[in-house]
């Protein structure tokens, strides 16, 4: 995939999908990609998505948008999504008009071993919980960690009662709460709002040197107990209440 800025409008897209794949074990997929000019500016900005069983495209796993002064650079990309589940990246160019260069993606290999560099992560479990109690995910991945390295969540939504799923946007910075040893750590976060039922998805993310690890997606599941017992309550209180006839 070789994309010419010369003359192309500030913002415009183009787009690269791979097959669509499932994968029954540990698997790195890696390519090379170029951002390059005469002059040495930025012809502007080289995007990745995984869209997983054909949702949402969802917000990038990694992105570039620095010129690149000599060269290919390698990128790698450990995506935890496993056979029955499918999963399709999606390569995003987008260019900025007064910068002409090429942004160029070559070289694409799905390679049967764990990926070098980028962190591959343990399975992400469910959460259940009650309207208003709080949700915690743990993200635990394999692979050496740096303080440079950013680990996030992002998040999309299904709402039970309209039986619609949308991309909220949301990505929700994590912090490295414990190295287990030199070759695993993991973190916590508290998310979403639990004021009502619903269901939501969520997996985690990490952007190191080598590339992006991203892991499957995990259900929060908001259960209306909470509702049934304050109305339980409300009505309780009216037949408690004293009268004064």
């Amino acid at each position: 995939m070789v994309v010419n800025g010369s003359g192309r409008a500030s913002g415009q897209k183009a787009h690269l999908l791979l097959p669509t794949l499932k994968e029954n074990d540990t698997h790195c997929i890696d390519f090379h990609y170029s951002l390059s000019s005469r002059d040495g500016s930025s012809p502007g900005a080289l995007n990745v998505y995984i869209k997983v069983n054909g949702g949402s495209q969802g917000n990038p796993v990694w992105n570039a948008s620095a010129s690149v002064t000599e060269g290919w650079v390698k990128t790698e990309l450990a995506i935890s999504t496993f056979w029955p589940n499918s999963y399709q990246v999606i390569f995003e160019t987008v260019s900025v008009q007064g910068h002409p260069g090429f942004i160029a993606v070559d070289e694409v290999r799905v390679l049967a071993h764990p990926c070098r560099k980028a962190p591959h992560f343990l399975r992400l479990q469910n959460v259940e919980v009650n309207v208003g109690q709080n949700a915690t995910f743990q993200c635990t991945a394999g692979g050496k960690w740096s303080q440079h390295d950013q680990l996030w969540l992002q998040a999309t939504s299904v709402c039970l009662s309209l039986s619609l799923q949308q991309w909220n946007g949301k990505d929700t910075a994590l912090m490295v709460t414990r190295v287990v040893n030199h070759r695993r750590f993991s973190a916590t976060v508290s998310v979403g709002d639990t004021s009502q039922r619903s269901t939501s998805r969520y997996r985690c993310v990490i952007r190191s040197d080598g590339g992006s690890g991203v892991s499957n997606y995990a259900e929060l599941i908001v259960k209306g107990t909470a509702n049934v017992l304050t109305a339980y309550l409300l009505k309780a209180s009216r037949f408690s209440q004293p009268s004064f006839a």
